[in-house]
This record gives structure tokens, C-alpha cells and sequence, in this order.
């Protein structure tokens, strides 16, 4: 955790604070948990993402006159999560109808943001009523406000349009990766494009439609690391903000997603070329380990807003996984070792139903413990794999992996950041879904339970033999 020491418009990063789950639990601790409510077990830190959640304001609105930070909800829509973004200002951006439910229990007051492809007609009506943004992805969405808006003229929508400005954001040893990378960013399914005129005429049919356009929205891709490459990517909907303007367009926000990316998490970007010079023995560098910079990042957008003379507009983000990755470990037991010819596979019980984004190809942290302690990371001196319990080939939760040679069935693994895209990905696919615990080194509590029987079939219908 970085502590920002700020005046108004300022960032620095001084030291670092408070070690995340995965660092400070202890052996003992790992076999307490693992004994007391079973494994695959996810271990929160409550204190650990309420100070992230802290941190993250100081930066934003220290350094935007109008600023405002909402919770990304299909990140990690566990309530203790919910519950302690909103708590320390945070306000909610859903993607989903069920989700916006759970905003209006969990953050009455709002502020929202409404996202995603499929806003459906009753679910735009709640959301104008609770002044949510609403991110315009589709003109049938348009039809369906204006429709809404003529049966309910008292009703005044507020409008966003989500737009792609189809920039490339990530580095890569694999020329093959970035060619494909950036072919698919400009067909996203996502957002609007700008430089083909796309983004211009969704917003004349907000117009034409007698609706006001007050926001433009991007959220340009996940784990982005590079702050000067998530800048760049920017500037087209920066320049896109001052032209609307200029027209007389009446923007209020520029909300620019989320997607920062955090250092306990590491894709390797391969394409074809980086897969055939594996298979040839001559293996590309891996990517190394690096966290988004905040406060750098948030200083140069500052200065890219008042070359456009845009620093009264309200600059809004959706930060999920840069506040929660290494809020949650993922604590899972050995179930065995299988020395092939070729290859050693470790087998853990959590797997990919509740661990899905590992199928990216992510690396991440990991502790080995045993009955008589942590195994020190001198230790770690066999390759391996690390598989899931699942019956499916692609169950990998890491493809590479350092483990201590031995490790046996019955030790437990640690694996860190598991806050995002864990819990509101998971499904019950051959495994139950797995718990998960609020610990801060004294207290324990459920916070989320244990799937069971009942719960998987709870929707079918009922014969007297069941």
C-alpha cells in the first residue's frame, strides 16, 4: 500500500504500508484456516482495502478540482467489499441489472454509473430514476430512453456515450502479439471508435432523440501497466471532449474506466511467433512484474485536461482490481504430485472455476506450507505446473511455477491476488464455489459461505424423491 503525502493538485509516494494477506499470514495461521473452514478458501483483508480505497481518493480528488471514483462492481461484488468502498466514497458502477439491484441496497446515495452491452428497457428506467450515468454501447439503447422519456416526461436522463479510441496500451517481446493486440482494440465490441466518425454519430442520435449527452466514457482493457501508454490512449478522447464542446455540446464528465494494473499479477503477452520460438527452445523474456503509477499518471492527466482547457469537467474512474487484487489470497491444499517424463504437475483443490482469469496465462505469488512451517523460497528448485481439481485440460492455474521439491499432498499453497474476478466469476463448474474470510491476524469471520448441494439445485424443479 503507498501512502501519499499530498497538498491540493500534488502526488507523491513516500514508503510503503500496510503487507497485504498474502504476505502477513503466518504458517500457523494458513493451517488455522484451512483446518476451521476447509480449502479452497479466499482470505479478505479488510483494513488492507479500505486503506487502498483511502489512498486512492487522497490521489484522485487531490488532483482534479472535480473528481469522483466509483466502485466497479462486476470486479468483486462481495457485499464486505461493497460495503467498505462505498463507506470511503466510493460510488457504484454495475454492468448488469442484478447489479444495479445491489447498488441501490448497498450504496443508496449513490453516485452511479451504468455500463455494459445489455441495458435492458425496465433497467434503464431504474437507473434514470436513481440519476445513475447511463454509458450509451448501443443506439437501440437511445430508442429505448427516448421511449421511456416519453412516457415519463419528467424524467430527465443523464446520458454518457462510451467511446474506443483504439490506441494501443501494452509492450511486448512478441512483435506477433502486438499486431493482433492492436487489430482487435480497433473492432472492439466495447465503446464507440473515434477516428472513423463512429463516436460522433452516436452522439448526434442522443441529440436528434431530444437527450442531452453530459459524459464520455472508455474503459480501454485490463492489467495496464504503463501509465504513459494508458495517457496516450486518452488523448484522442480528450481531443473528442474539447470538439463536443466547441460545438456547443454540454459535457459535465469524463469517466476513463479502470483496467490499472497492479505488480502481484503478470500476463505474458505471446503471439504465434513468441508461442514458435518456445517450441524451437528459444523462449522470449518474460514480462516483468510491474504495478500502475497512480500518482505520476494522475499528474500528467491533470496537465493533458488544462492544455484542453478541460479542468472544470468532472474526471471520474472505475478502479476494480488496482484496490482489490491483493486484498484476497487464495489459501488451496495439495491434493498430489505427478512426476510425468516431460513434465511435473502439482494439483491443488481450487481451480479455474473460481480462479478464471488464471486461464490468461497470469503469474502470480505463492507460499508453500507444511505441518512444520513455511518452506523458505530457497527451496522452490523444482519446475512445475500447477494444476486445478477440475475435470478439464485447460484447469492450469499457473503453466510455470518454482514449488519445493517436497512439497506433498496434504501441504497447503498460498497464491496471492485473488481479490478481482474471483468471487463474481466464479462458478460451479465440476467444484462447489469456494468461501471466503475477513481476517486481519486476530479476528475471523464468513463473509461469504461455502456453496453447497442445495444451493446448485435450488432452481430445479422438485419430484418427491429429492
Amino acid at each position: 500500500m503507498i501512502r501519499s503525502q499530498l497538498s491540493k493538485g500534488t502526488t507523491s509516494v513516500t514508503e510503503i504500508l500496510t503487507p497485504s494477506p498474502f504476505h502477513k499470514i503466518t504458517a500457523t495461521d494458513a493451517a488455522h484456516l484451512a483446518d476451521r473452514f476447509a480449502t479452497p478458501l479466499f482470505v479478505y483483508d479488510d483494513k488492507f482495502f479500505r486503506s487502498r480505497c483511502d489512498e486512492m481518493l487522497k490521489v484522485w480528488n487531490n488532483t482534479f478540482a472535480k473528481s469522483k471514483v466509483y466502485w466497479s462492481y462486476k470486479t468483486n461484488y462481495m457485499p464486505e467489499v461493497c460495503r467498505a468502498a462505498h463507506e470511503h466514497g466510493l460510488g457504484a458502477d454495475f454492468v448488469s441489472g442484478f447489479e444495479l439491484e445491489h447498488a441501490r441496497r448497498m450504496c443508496p446515495e449513490g453516485p452511479f454509473s451504468f455500463n455494459g452491452p445489455l441495458k435492458r428497457k425496465s433497467e434503464l428506467l431504474q437507473a434514470i430514476e436513481m440519476g445513475a450515468t447511463i454509458n450509451v454501447d448501443l443506439l437501440e439503447e437511445i430508442d429505448a430512453i427516448r421511449t421511456i422519456v416519453s412516457q415519463r416526461p419528467t424524467l430527465t436522463p443523464r446520458l454518457g456515450i462510451r467511446v474506443n479510441p483504439g490506441v494501443p496500451l501494452f509492450d511486448s517481446h512478441d512483435t506477433s502479439f502486438l499486431e493482433k493486440h492492436s487489430d482487435s482494440i480497433s473492432v472492439s465490441k466495447f465503446g464507440w471508435p473515434i477516428s472513423d466518425g463512429a463516436a460522433r454519430i452516436a452522439v448526434e442520435k442522443v441529440i436528434d432523440a431530444g437527450l442531452t449527452v453530459s459524459a464520455l466514457h472508455c474503459h480501454l482493457s485490463s492489467q495496464i501497466t504503463n501509465h504513459e501508454h494508458f495517457l496516450a490512449a486518452l488523448r484522442p478522447v480528450l481531443d473528442f471532449a474539447s470538439d463536443l464542446i466547441g460545438q456547443g455540446v454540454e459535457l459535465e464528465e469524463i469517466d476513463i474506466g479502470g483496467g490499472f494494473g497492479v505488480k502481484g499479477l503478470v500476463r505474458d503477452k505471446i503471439g504465434w511467433w513468441g508461442q514458435l520460438r518456445e517450441r524451437m527452445g528459444e523462449p522470449l523474456p518474460q514480462e516483468e512484474s510491474q504495478a500502475f503509477d497512480m500518482p505520476s499518471f494522475a499528474t500528467s492527466l491533470k496537465t493533458e485536461l488544462s492544455e484542453r482547457g478541460l479542468e472544470d469537467l468532472t474526471i471520474s474512474c472505475e478502479p476494480g482490481r488496482y484496490l482489490v487484487s491483493d486484498a484476497m489470497a487464495l489459501l488451496t491444499r495439495v491434493v498430489g504430485i505427478k512426476r510425468l517424463e516431460g513434465k511435473t504437475w502439482l494439483v491443488v483443490d481450487g481451480g479455474l472455476n473460481i480462479l478464471p482469469t488464471a486461464s490468461f496465462g497470469e503469474r502470480r505469488g505463492l507460499r508453500f506450507f507444511n505441518h512444520e512451517g513455511e518452506f523458505p523460497p530457497s527451496d522452490y528448485t523444482e519446475k512445475c505446473s500447477i494444476g486445478g481439481p477440475l475435470c478439464y485440460e485447460g484447469d492450469v492455474i499457473m503453466p510455470s511455477a518454482m514449488m519445493p521439491a517436497t512439497i506433498a499432498a496434504g501441504d497447503l499453497v498460498m497464491i496471492s491476488d485473488a481479490g478481482a474476478y474471483t468471487v463474481s466469476r466464479s462458478t460451479n463448474f465440476n467444484q462447489l464455489r469456494a468461501a471466503a474470510v475477513s481476517f486481519d491476524g486476530s479476528d475471523t469471520q464468513t463473509v461469504w459461505r461455502r456453496e453447497n448441494y442445495a444451493d446448485v439445485f435450488c432452481f430445479a424443479r422438485q419430484h418427491d424423491n429429492t
